[in-house]
């Protein structure tokens, strides 16, 4: 007799439900922040290199991703993200009352990222503690739709919020976002450091970094993830460049044109949540490079604002399916209690190659022009495609 389909984890579990309504509210509010940032140092400092400062100010913390995730899996995480979202709300609060001069405003933004670092490996390996695991990719899915509406909604308000209630106004309401998480997370249950391990905190560590270059396909992917993102990153710089000065666009067009990107990654995770796919994870993360790929050329070389959208559009889609199928790759190949240590390793790489790209980006940015660093970006993402496919070929055929 056939077993009747699971029920859906969003509905059947309420305090995974509780995760991901709390992640959704702080992930929007992190999309109107970005633009609200973004646009204010675009139209104060008026150059490339300032925008990528911004999000270089932003990633250079996710570099302690290793640190973060010993510490994920060393004490209770319902309380290490509680006091991360406080935190932010703080920050964003001091930005919008003291109205910092640029270089203040980096370092308030590189704080929040230290703690929206912090908060990242322990919100990703409580999951496998709220849901079976016959239900790791619908959840995942969810994660994904969650993190997909920063893009697709937050974008959208922030661009819109600007437009009419100021910057300071927008970078408020993303410190309203961070409270409504923290109330939502209280009310989870106690989520006990995954591993008792008495070693000394170093040694903690190295075990996570141990496990990462002994497992074949979990070093495969941290490394291709590096290289993907240094330059997949690079267009989060050229833009609202090639919006706003190539296209004609505004404020508002900017935001519009971000959204997209964001809609079509809810698509891709939407899709995976409601229905169960038998393709392999990694024919999902091909695909997804491929598109991103494609998407990234055409964005480039788009000779309207539509067109560009269009284009952003699909290459969200890649990108949704990108972090579904990377974090139930990972939740799936790693032990519970590693599970802190491999993703603060991931998300090192995954923000190492995007610091690449930022401290490079605006420079290559201001020598160049918009459609040119959208073409290197694109032909990058297609070179490191084609390596990951030689890769998992070969891998494959060496498999016993």
């Amino acid at each position: 007799m056939k077993a009747p389909p699971r029920p859906n984890p969003l509905w059947s579990s309420p305090a995974f439900r509780r995760l991901w309504l709390a992640r959704t509210a702080s992930h929007v509010g992190d999309g109107i922040a970005l633009v609200a940032l973004v646009l204010l140092v675009q139209g104060s400092q008026g150059s490339g290199t300032a925008v990528g400062a911004l999000l270089l100010a932003s990633s250079l913390p996710r570099f302690l991703g290793p640190l973060t995730g010993i510490v994920a899996d060393r004490v209770e995480q319902r309380t290490l993200m509680v006091a991360c979202d406080l935190g932010n709300a703080a920050i964003f609060a001091v930005i919008v009352g003291l109205q910092p001069s640029f270089g203040l405003l980096l370092v308030l933004v590189g704080a929040s990222a230290t703690l929206v670092t912090f908060f990242e490996p322990a919100g990703r390996s409580a999951i496998p503690s709220l849901v079976h695991v016959n239900d790791l990719l619908q959840a995942n899915a969810w994660m994904g739709t969650s993190l997909n509406l920063q893009v697709a909604l937050g974008t959208l308000l922030g661009g819109a919020l600007v437009a009419t209630v100021g910057v300071r106004g927008a970078l408020a309401i993303d410190a309203l976002s961070f409270v409504v998480s923290a109330a939502l997370l209280i009310g989870l249950p106690p989520l006990r450091a995954q591993s008792n391990d008495a070693h000394g905190f170093l040694a903690f560590g190295k075990e996570g970094l141990r496990f990462v270059w002994r497992t074949r396909i979990v070093r495969t992917f941290v490394i291709v993830l590096f290289l993907g993102v240094a330059f997949a990153a690079a267009d989060n710089i050229a833009l609202v460049f090639l919006v706003r000065e190539t296209l004609d666009g505004g404020p508002f067009a900017f935001g519009v044109v971000s959204a997209v990107f964001g809609v079509g990654m809810i698509a891709a995770s939407v899709g995976l949540s409601i229905r169960r796919t038998s393709l392999a994870v990694t024919s999902l993360l091909l695909a997804a490079w491929l598109m991103s790929g494609i998407a990234t050329i055409a964005t480039g070389v788009a000779p309207a604002i539509a067109i560009a959208a269009l284009a952003q559009g699909v290459g969200g889609l890649g990108n949704g399916l990108q972090n579904v199928a990377a974090d139930t790759l990972i939740q799936r190949a790693v032990p519970h209690d590693l599970l802190g240590r491999v993703f603060g390793v991931v998300s090192g790489a995954a923000f190492a190659g995007s610091t690449l790209a930022y401290a490079a980006g605006g420079v290559l940015l201001d020598v160049t022009s918009p459609r040119s660093v959208f073409l290197i970006a694109g032909s990058g993402i297609l070179a490191v495609t084609a390596v990951m496919w030689a890769v998992i070929r070969r891998e494959t055929r060496s498999a016993p």
